[in-house]
């Protein structure tokens, strides 16, 4: 057994590491496994910006109940852990799992003869998920739960879908569009048949996904049974005709009182389609406390469809007054709300990939991360970030002398939302759109996806 190669003694792993008499601080930040606030002692450390984790830590916790060795010579660390093997040294950014070469982004060290790794490293490295609650200091890992990617997919150019097809469990491809007769038709058409085949090879369960807006189209789409029915036959013979996985309804801006009759069509097309294709349906994000009426009946609608899309974003918009597209307190009370309206593992938190900016005496415009930068490239830009709403925003004026202040999303607020949807165990989250070239998103996705 590989293990016996370490020579290692217990007594000399339980000197140098520490873990008997020693005082315990009463700081650092917490760790939540599973749902469940672990405690450690020593408390964890941050350095670099990472929690660093005693290593009694991976001996002493219920979820973890590993095995370390401790080569005082070499100051090498060896731990079989959850049925992987790692060995790293002290002040070396290099280990092993398992035999691959892994890094630390912070190496470990020796801190008043205890042994301090990364705890993001060790769990990724364990198969879990790991997400970050900056308000509350805490590190969420999830060994239970891998969150669903459920992406979007419109009038997309270049490399961004393959370079981020990794990322990815569902793609809803916006090809498609209906009126109020329910005629199926594109709204635009890509090389289809070749990206679907690129998507498909990599595992990714493919949507179509049909959008039609308006009060007065949708009513006469719904109210129309004659309607209601060529428009689900056309998406049927759609999905066979090119084995879409499911079927994405994106119905906006649609009259309160048609919520009934928006509802009766889900139910219709669900029980057209079967338990073997997948449906799913974009929702305005609502908590229970505005006074405006709502389309959606958002627990009826729980009860039969596979996925709803959580819009959590424009809560701040065009002809509003500037602030925050999706402030992370209400994201939180929306998340909330929907939980209590349908089962969590339906869930997909929409989350923004672009913003607004807004100047005087004009509604806002729609700002994506290529706009800003030519905008950073133009105008000396104030870069700010709100606490309360977790998120950032800019400052300019322009070469009229023109105040604009534009609120949009960037790498940490966007890993505030992730940790929401991993706390509250939800299917995954969703975003709008594979095109925007929103970096941020992909570096939050790539660093809590990693594995």
């Amino acid at each position: 057994m590989r293990l016996r190669h370490i020579l290692i003694m217990l007594a000399v792993l339980l000197l140098t590491l520490g873990l008997a008499g020693s005082a315990v601080a009463d700081t650092g930040p917490g760790i939540r496994i599973d749902g469940k606030l672990h405690q450690v002692e020593p408390p964890p450390q941050i350095t670099g910006s990472r929690t660093m984790v005693p290593i009694r830590f991976v001996i002493e916790d219920e979820a973890l109940n590993g095995q370390v060795y401790w080569d005082a010579d070499l100051k090498k660390v060896a731990m079989d852990v959850r049925g992987q093997y790692i060995e790293f040294f002290i002040g070396d950014n290099k280990a092993e799992v398992d035999g691959q070469i892994k890094y630390f982004d912070t190496a470990p060290y020796i801190y008043e003869d205890r042994t301090y790794i990364p705890l993001r490293f060790l769990a990724e490295n364990l198969g879990a998920v790991v997400g970050w609650k900056a308000a509350e200091q805490e590190v969420i890992i999830d060994f239970q739960h891998r969150p669903e990617v459920f992406a979007y997919y419109y009038y997309t150019r270049g490399t961004e879908l393959q370079d981020n097809l990794h990322l990815f469990t569902d793609i809803a491809f916006r090809w498609f569009q209906t009126n109020p007769k329910g005629e199926l038709s594109y709204e635009y058409q890509d090389d289809y048949e070749k990206i679907l085949q690129m998507v498909r090879q990599k595992g990714i369960r493919t949507h179509a996904s049909v959008v039609l807006m308006g009060k007065d189209p949708l009513h006469r789409l719904l109210s129309s049974q004659q309607s209601r029915a060529l428009l689900i036959g056309n998406l049927l013979d759609e999905v066979q005709k090119n084995n879409y996985d499911g079927i994405n309804i994106d119905f906006e801006l649609m009259d309160y009182r048609d919520a009934g009759l928006f509802t009766s069509f889900l139910q219709e097309l669900k029980t057209a389609m079967g338990e073997d294709k997948m449906l799913s349906v974009a929702v305005y994000a609502r908590t229970g406390k505005e006074s405006w009426p709502t389309p959606y009946q958002y627990k009826k609608i729980g009860r039969i469809v596979d996925r709803v899309v959580v819009m959590a974003y424009d809560y701040s918009y065009t002809t509003s007054k500037p602030g925050p597209v999706a402030p992370l307190w209400w994201v939180k009370d929306a998340t909330d709300y929907m939980i209590d309206s349908m089962p969590r593992e339906k869930i997909l938190l929409g989350l923004p990939t672009y913003g607004y900016n807004w100047s005087p005496g004009s509604n806002a415009v729609t700002v994506t991360a290529k706009k800003l930068a030519e905008i950073e490239s133009r105008y000396e830009v104030q870069k700010c970030f709100d606490q309360d709403s977790m998120s950032p925003y800019y400052l300019y004026y322009d070469e009229n002398g023109g105040r604009h202040e534009i609120w949009m999303e960037n790498e940490q607020s966007l890993n505030e939302k992730w940790t929401v949807a991993l706390e509250n165990r939800l299917a995954g989250i969703s975003f709008w759109r594979i095109g925007n070239g929103f970096d941020d998103l992909y570096r939050v996705l790539n660093k809590n996806l990693s594995q």
